[in-house]
């Protein structure tokens, strides 16, 4: 227990996670609430978090409330998921259900649009302003006692500018480098730079069959990581083509997650909930501004994509009810509809329920 309530005890990453999530559905839910209103539909209340209701302020038809539960927020439309035999708004213009069926589905759809208008904004916003990158540079972390790089007095906190004349801009091309003279046996000449000057060129002969874990040189590279800012149009491509990189991996998931062996195995993928995004929140939040948009963004990806799926009881579930509608003229049973979104409601509780669990198990070591 002890260790499951240590996951909470930082304030400050909770008051940002709070945030965070309030940030992306208060976005989510004001394309909701904008596309209503400017399709001629009446909102009757735009809250953030969950009842009980702490306060509410009336402007106009709409009531802007503030919950107690701070998580998430929602937008009530009139005639929206009414599923009562007598639906409130019947015959009113400005109902939800009044609407034609393309009304309905730009406005399930625009909270899911939102969140990708947001994603590329902060996206943008970090990478113009610096998000963590490669410099280009490889530096020397540990050197191996008894190893060829402790022989020829190669130091921790060296810079690697060149091996055998070839620039090194990653630990990869480095280490392909040193294994394969360690293969041959061939000497290898490295231009280092320590403390911002040049170290006169060391040789140095690499092993063919070095401890575990030492490699051939006996050196433990990293690659420099820094700020690096670009411009606002080649950060906008970056913002897009992360956005893309981020769909694509959400996509691969149900395939990844099926192809596991029993469930199991180490290439699967880790499917996270609240509580490991928690942790995550806190870990990137000491990166720096730039960093945490990057979060902000990848998130709101995330809903977006996943509120869009055609499940029971999400923005796409009930996009699915509105088209095939739309397809065959004629609306489905309010009370159908219900119950599937009902039970579609009760399986995402229980997957989140799951989720949270594993995150727990993982948070304190289980």
């Amino acid at each position: 227990m002890t260790g499951i309530l240590s996951i909470f005890s930082d304030v400050r990453t909770l008051v940002l996670f709070i945030l965070t999530f309030t940030l992306i559905i208060a976005v989510h839910e004001l394309g909701h609430f904008v596309s209503a209103r400017l399709l001629g539909m009446k909102v009757l209340e735009f809250a953030f978090g969950f009842p009980p209701r702490a306060f509410g302020i009336r402007r106009g038809e709409t009531e802007y409330t503030l919950n107690w539960i701070p998580f998430g927020g929602f937008v009530r439309i009139l005639g929206q998921d009414d599923f009562a035999i007598r639906q409130q708004g019947t015959g009113d213009p400005r109902s939800f259900t009044a609407q034609p069926w393309w009304a309905q589905a730009i406005v399930l759809a625009a909270g899911v649009f939102m969140n990708f208008v947001l994603a590329l904004v902060v996206l943008t916003a970090a990478f113009a302003t610096g998000t963590t990158a490669p410099t280009g540079d490889v530096r020397i972390v540990e050197v191996s006692p008894g190893s060829p790089a402790s022989a020829v007095g190669i130091q921790p906190g060296d810079l690697v500018k060149s091996v055998n004349g070839n620039p090194i801009h990653t630990a990869r091309a480095m280490v392909n480098i040193t294994t394969k003279s360690g293969e041959t046996g061939k000497e290898i000449t490295i231009d280092l730079e320590r403390n911002g000057r040049p170290v006169p060129q060391i040789r140095a002969t690499p092993r063919a069959d070095p401890p575990p874990g030492e490699g051939a040189l006996g050196a433990k590279l990293e690659e420099v990581q820094a700020p690096v800012a670009v411009a606002v149009p080649e950060a906008f491509g970056q913002a897009v083509s992360l956005t893309g990189e981020v769909v694509g991996q959400i996509a691969e998931l149900p395939a990844q997650l099926l192809s596991r062996p029993g469930g199991t195995g180490s290439g699967a993928p880790t499917v996270g909930g609240p509580i490991e995004i928690f942790r995550v929140t806190g870990q990137i939040a000491q990166f720096g501004i730039p960093t945490f948009l990057k979060l902000i963004g990848v998130l709101s990806v995330n809903l977006g994509v996943i509120n869009i799926i055609p499940f029971p009881g999400l923005d796409g579930g009930r996009l699915f009810f509105v088209l095939v509608g739309g397809i065959f003229r004629r609306r489905l049973s309010p009370q159908v509809e219900a119950a599937v979104h009902a039970v579609g409601f009760v399986l995402l509780i229980a997957l989140l329920v799951v989720v949270s669990i594993s995150d727990i198990r993982r948070a304190v070591g289980g």
